[in-house]
C-alpha cells in the first residue's frame, strides 16, 4: 500500500498549530486577533518544537527497530488536539503485519518510551533551570486557571533545583522547555501503562509471557482505583478496556527468549513509570485545595473507626 505522505505532513503541521495555540483557544479573555496569534507564536514555539521532537523521536524508536527486523510499519501519525491544555494526544505508528516473536516485540515496544523518556527528562531538567519562582498573593483567585500536577520525579527535581517551594504561596513560571518535558513525561507514562497494545503492554507481555494473563486484570483494577484520585484514570480505563484492550494479543516466544539485558531494561522502564506517573495530571483551579474522593473516603472510614 502506497504511503500517503500528504496526510502525515498535514497532521504534523496541524499538531504544531494546536501545540502552539492551545493556550489561546482555551482563554476566552484573550481576543482572537492577528497580533495575539503572532505574540503567542513567539512565546510558544520552543514548547511546540521541543514536544514535536520528543514525539517524533518516540515514534522513530518504534519505527526504526520495526524496519530493522523487516516488520512493515507506517510513518508516524500525529494527533492534534485543539482544545486541550497540552495541544496533542501524541502520535502513533501502525504495524502492518504480525510481529514474529516476543524478542522483536520487546525491541519495537521499548524503543519509543526509552527515547522519549531520556529526551523528556533532559527537557524538564534544563527547562526547570530556566524557569522562575513567583509568589502568589493571599487573595489570588485560582478558580479561573488550570494547574499541572506533579509526578514524584517532577516534584522532587523542582524542589531540588528551585526549592524549597511552598505551592500554597509559590508557583513556577515554567519555561516552554520545562512544559514540553512535563508533557513528554506524561505521554511516556501513559504509553508505559502495562496494558494491551500500549508500549508498557508490549514490554510486560514480552517479559512474562502468557502467564501474565492470570494477574493483568488486577493491575487494571489498580488503574480504576486511581480514578478515586482523579477522574482522568477512569477515562483512560474506559479507553483501554474498549479500544486498547487489557490483554495483549498472542505473540510466539522467541527461540532464545529475552536475555538479561533486555529483561533488566524492561524492569527499569516499568520502574520509571512509578517515578514519572502523575496522579493528578490536570488540576482545575476550583479543585486545587479540594481533597480527592479517595482522601474523603479514607477520612470517612477512619473517622467512623474513631481513629481521627
Amino acid at each position: 500500500m502506497k504511503t500517503n505522505y500528504t496526510l502525515h505532513i498535514v497532521l504534523f503541521l496541524l499538531t504544531f498549530f494546536t501545540l502552539t495555540y492551545s493556550d489561546l483557544f482555551l482563554n476566552p479573555n484573550v481576543p482572537q486577533t492577528l497580533d495575539n496569534y503572532i505574540l503567542t507564536f513567539f512565546e510558544n514555539w520552543p514548547y511546540s518544537v521541543s514536544l514535536l521532537f520528543i514525539l517524533l523521536a518516540h515514534e522513530m524508536g518504534h519505527y526504526l527497530p520495526a524496519r530493522y527486523y523487516g516488520v512493515k510499519a507506517s510513518l508516524p501519525f500525529f494527533i492534534p488536539l485543539p482544545f486541550g491544555p497540552i495541544g496533542t494526544m501524541g502520535a502513533v505508528i501502525q504495524i502492518k503485519e504480525p510481529i514474529p516473536d516476543k524478542k522483536i516485540l520487546f525491541d519495537i515496544g521499548v524503543g519509543g518510551p526509552l527515547v522519549s523518556l531520556i529526551l523528556s527528562l533532559t527537557a524538564w531538567v534544563v527547562g526547570i533551570y530556566l524557569s522562575h519562582v513567583i509568589s502568589i498573593p493571599s487573595d489570588f483567585d485560582r478558580s479561573h486557571f488550570l494547574f499541572f500536577g506533579d509526578s514524584l520525579f517532577t516534584y522532587f527535581s523542582s524542589q531540588w533545583i528551585l526549592g524549597p517551594l511552598d505551592f500554597q504561596t509559590m508557583d513556577i513560571q515554567a519555561h516552554p522547555l520545562a512544559r514540553a518535558g512535563w508533557a513528554g513525561l506524561l505521554i511516556t507514562a501513559i504509553n508505559l501503562l502495562p496494558f494491551g497494545q500500549l508500549d508498557g503492554g508490549h514490554i510486560i507481555y514480552s517479559i512474562f509471557g502468557e502467564s501474565y494473563r492470570k494477574w493483568i486484570h488486577y493491575l487494571f483494577g489498580v488503574l480504576l482505583f486511581l480514578s478515586l484520585i482523579h477522574i482522568t484514570w477512569l477515562i483512560w480505563g474506559f479507553l483501554i478496556y474498549y479500544l486498547v484492550k487489557i490483554e495483549h494479543p498472542y505473540i510466539p516466544d522467541a527461540y532464545s527468549g529475552l536475555n538479561k539485558i533486555r529483561k533488566s531494561l524492561g524492569y527499569s522502564m516499568l520502574g520509571c513509570l512509578v517515578l514519572i506517573f502523575v496522579p493528578k495530571p490536570i488540576i482545575l483551579g476550583i479543585e486545587f485545595n479540594k481533597p480527592s474522593l479517595f482522601t474523603e473516603i479514607y477520612t470517612l472510614i477512619f473517622q467512623g473507626l474513631g481513629i481521627f
